[in-house]
């Protein structure tokens, strides 16, 4: 038996059924808003991948505060990807959508077999992961402006900054004003109770209730045909399963093609939050979980998801820093927390039925504010490069769209990677010139202009290489040279 299970007395067991109790709680909305607000999807995705996808990442990632499902970046790719492809909710999307995930899947999957490829979402800084995070956060508001408004989500482009100012306008003119009251309703009681520590964990749940029932007051009051009011979809026909099969036929291969640079935006950026999540929750337990068991993890997750009318999985920070904090012990938590959510919607699908989509747009715009703290944007200011690399990261979400600013991304890091590769550290003290960092081909351009400008002062230098951390054979060469010309002492 694993040691985790071994340890366990009533109380940590009942903990850890607390901690699940809250997580299913929590994710319930978050699931149903990110697959109809976002995905452009039936409610019932986000609650096979609140379940699905929690339960195949609990088994196969051995983190213990791992808790993978429904998030909400992945559902905006998705949606941003399909929107051109096929009108929302329809037949033909739906099997685009599960087309989509399964790529997704199995580009994941090419990250399990060529280790060297995993390696590289190693190389992707804190800047860059951190700018996309704001960037898609601002993202997330923008999208939601038509849903908060009432108005139809534009199904015909995507989403560049002029979409968003202009849907932003057409709220504000044309809006519905029963739906803004909802949604400003839920953002209220919402921001109120996560202002209070002991009970801000429930703060989605409370707006959400606090919006359903203001939407059914105002529906009794004037009634549902004058406030055309839109609600969730009924959950009475949801099951323990529900088998699907993605769309692969020759008349959709065109569209298919089309979506592929959309899976593998999916794919990375699935990846990109599993693995920093996985390093900072890592940090804080003192635990050490292979980012590749992750990769791993999310990888067979999303290529089976697909075949359970699921949307795809990776990690949720929000969810991890939760169990983190209540102090989660084992990888049960995780586990009950998807068999909570079942029993709830199979239990009580009436009543998430009425809850009015303004609400889940308000929940969404709450998301999105949440993943740009000042916290986490602050210490990248502190320096020009990380600056420069943050700001375009963020900036490259809105103008080049979300697989523009994944490739902007991985320019970056290595770009960044490589600045400091090609700029060693270099101090020059008692004729002495110490290097530190890699010596290769690379780099020897500035390692010569600090060798000129050292030879400037005094006619025999020395040169210190034992805090170098690599040379290749090129600078190998270059040395035996230097050597030879009675210019330098290489002291090894």
């Amino acid at each position: 038996m694993n040691k985790q299970w071994k340890i366990l007395d009533r109380n940590i067991l009942t903990n850890e059924l607390l901690v699940g109790l809250t997580l299913a709680i929590v994710v319930l909305p978050q699931a149903i808003a990110f697959s109809t607000t976002l995905a452009g999807l039936p409610p019932y995705f986000g609650i096979y991948a609140a379940i699905w996808g929690v339960l195949f990442t609990a088994l196969l990632n051995p983190s213990k505060v791992f808790h993978g499902g429904p998030n909400s970046t992945l559902s905006a790719v998705m949606g941003v990807t399909l929107v051109p492809v096929a009108p929302q909710f329809g037949s033909d999307y739906i099997g685009y959508a599960l087309t989509l995930v399964l790529m997704a899947g199995l580009v994941q999957l090419l990250f399990v077999i060529i280790r060297p490829i995993a390696k590289l979402l190693d190389l992707m800084s804190e800047a860059v992961i951190n700018g996309m995070i704001c960037g898609i956060g601002l993202f997330l508001i923008f999208k939601s402006l038509a849903a908060f408004g009432g108005l139809p989500i534009n199904t015909q482009v995507e989403w560049p900054l002029w979409i968003a100012w202009q849907t932003l306008l057409s709220v504000l003119e044309i809006g519905n004003i029963y739906a803004i009251q909802i949604g400003m309703v839920t953002l209220a009681a919402s921001i109120v109770v996560r202002a209070v520590p002991i009970v801000k964990n429930w703060g989605i749940l409370v707006g959400i209730i606090a919006g359903t029932v203001y939407s059914e007051t105002i529906n009794k009051t004037y009634g549902l045909e004058n406030t055309l009011i839109e609600q969730t979809a009924d959950f009475s026909a949801i099951g323990f399963v529900f088998p699907s099969m993605p769309l692969f036929t020759q008349e959709a291969l065109p569209d298919i093609i089309n979506i592929m640079p959309g899976a593998v935006t999916l794919a990375m950026l699935g990846l990109f939050q599993t693995v920093a999540a996985m390093r900072r929750i890592n940090r804080k337990m003192g635990q050490h979980v292979s980012s590749d068991e992750g990769i791993a993890a999310d990888a067979i997750s999303n290529c089976l998801l697909p075949f359970l009318s699921s949307l795809p999985t990776c990690a949720s920070f929000n969810r991890m820093w939760l169990m983190y904090s209540m102090g989660v012990r084992t990888r049960m938590v995780a586990v009950t927390s998807a068999v909570f959510l079942l029993s709830f919607v199979l239990l009580f699908s009436e009543w998430i039925a009425i809850i009015p989509i303004p609400a889940m747009a308000a929940v969404i715009m709450l998301v999105g504010a949440n993943m740009i703290k000042w916290s986490d944007i602050r210490p990248h200011f502190s320096n020009w490069p990380e600056a420069i690399i943050f700001s375009a990261a963020f900036a490259s979400v809105h103008i080049l769209g979300l697989f523009g600013a994944v490739v902007t991304g991985s320019i970056l890091a290595l770009l960044h990677f490589k600045w400091h590769k090609l700029h060693p550290e270099t101090t020059l003290e008692n004729g002495v010139l110490k290097i530190r960092g890699s010596l290769y081909y690379g780099s020897l351009p500035y390692i010569e202009q600090a060798i000129k400008e050292a030879l400037d002062q005094r006619v025999l230098i020395r040169v210190d290489l034992k805090a170098t951390t690599y040379i290749d054979a090129e600078a190998k060469r270059w040395l035996a040279d230097m050597e030879d010309s009675k210019l330098m002492v290489v002291m090894r």
